[in-house]
């Protein structure tokens, strides 16, 4: 190590070494994938977010009104279905800007029920039973709604929407932290965001 180097410059070096090669995989990767993948349009990646932030709406409003939070946790919360609804209004907004009608009703449970399985998502929002019933509900969900965001972030075309989507996909972030943090409190490393996202269809 050179006399003038700090253990913080080293490992910033380091890191920005990974991320370098980490870079160049995923070029390559994510070449080889589009070549076999069809082209996913701004409406289609806008929609399935939209979607998917609907049934969050849904999920935080079953939750909070279901009687099995303690009511730190339902405080706690609560500005979490604030910023869903502000969620399925930026992305409506955004569809509608490029021309696509945008629904953002509350979803039936129908509706609700397909897109949970189509998720693997093994937890009925009518079928809440514990705290931990529902906040594991919310973890998956969160999860599921990083993953779309994601993936829309390979596709959309503007720099506006893609500025929505990672604002969107950090916030999801944030409340995923929170939520694993609240349901194993003293487990700090349960509330450690996974290194990668995954996409979601």
């Amino acid at each position: 190590m050179a006399s003038g180097s700090t253990r913080r410059q080293v490992v910033v070096g380091a890191l920005a070494a990974a991320g370098s090669a980490v870079g160049f995989a995923a070029v390559g990767t994510d070449t080889a994938i589009a070549a076999d993948t069809p082209t996913v349009t701004d409406p289609e990646a806008l929609s399935k977010a939209l979607a998917v932030e609907r049934l969050m709406v849904l999920a935080y409003r079953r939750v909070l009104t279901s009687g099995v939070l303690e009511p730190d946790i339902e405080r706690a919360l609560a500005p979490y279905l604030t910023h869903e609804i502000q969620h399925v209004t930026a992305v409506a907004g955004a569809l509608k800007a490029i021309g696509v009608t945008a629904t953002t009703t509350q979803l039936d449970h129908k509706t609700a029920s397909d897109l949970l399985s189509k998720h693997n998502i093994p937890i009925s929002l009518s079928d809440l039973h514990s705290q931990n019933d529902a906040m594991r509900l919310l973890v998956d969900l969160e999860s599921v709604a990083e993953g779309v965001y994601f993936t829309a972030l390979k596709t959309l075309s503007t720099q506006p929407l893609q500025r929505l989507a990672a604002q969107i996909m950090a916030c999801e972030a944030q409340h995923w932290t929170a939520v694993s943090g609240l349901r194993n409190p003293g487990q700090y490393v349960k509330a450690v965001p996974w290194p990668f996202v995954t996409g979601s269809s």
